[in-house]
């Protein structure tokens, strides 16, 4: 009887330890999920956005809406320097004159968004959020910059359009991140604080 119930007392203790942390984990990336899935809805390209969060959900562990800005930005800073290292090596590969200046140019532009969203990651690590909206959009007219070089009609054998496209997503889903970031940031006695109020955000 008695080692019976020890079984018992023991099958329980052990679904208990192994079910409530899991049940625990799933619901911090569910919350999460729903945030980014929240703020995909706030841009025009809300599908590619959701395809872009989803295969990236484990960068975001906490469910605050704080806590989604900062992976934002390094989406938006490694997605930039992916494309800049992909210019770099059209410029180095081309034999056309043209295509390498467009392409030296663009590069230089993703660098330059690169080195803003790095200044952004640098105020949002210090809590400097509201410095963060100009530092997005000097990124936003780099990206603009390279949009024009290879605007409607030009030739684009590498469709750098559909680059500039991709990144612009990422743009977009920061710049509606850090306002809904700032719009939980409340004044107290001169400092700016968080407070946790994702879904009381209007655009």
């Amino acid at each position: 009887m008695a080692y019976s119930l020890y079984r018992t007392i023991l099958f329980i203790a052990l679904f208990v330890a192994f079910t409530i942390p899991s049940s625990l984990c799933h619901k911090d990336d569910s919350n999460s999920e729903t945030i980014l899935r929240d703020l995909c809805s706030r841009i025009e390209r809300s599908k590619e956005c959701v395809d872009i969060i989803k295969s990236e959900l484990s960068r975001f562990e906490d469910s605050g809406c704080n806590d989604v800005a900062g992976p934002v930005i390094d989406l938006a800073r490694e997605k930039a320097e992916q494309i800049r290292d992909m210019l770099n090596k059209l410029h180095e590969d081309s034999n056309d004159d043209k295509l390498k200046e467009k392409y030296l140019s663009c590069s230089s532009n993703y660098n330059d968004a690169g080195r803003n969203l790095d200044l952004a990651k640098r105020s949002f690590d210090s809590n400097d959020h509201r410095s963060i909206p100009e530092q997005v959009n000097d990124t936003e007219e780099e990206l603009e910059s390279c949009r024009r070089e290879f605007d409607e009609g030009a030739f684009d054998p590498a469709h750098i359009r559909d680059r500039n496209k991709e990144f612009e997503v990422y743009v977009d889903l920061l710049k509606v991140t850090i306002d809904r970031l700032l719009a939980g940031d409340q004044p107290d006695n001169g400092n700016y604080v968080y407070e946790d109020s994702c879904y009381d955000y209007e655009n």
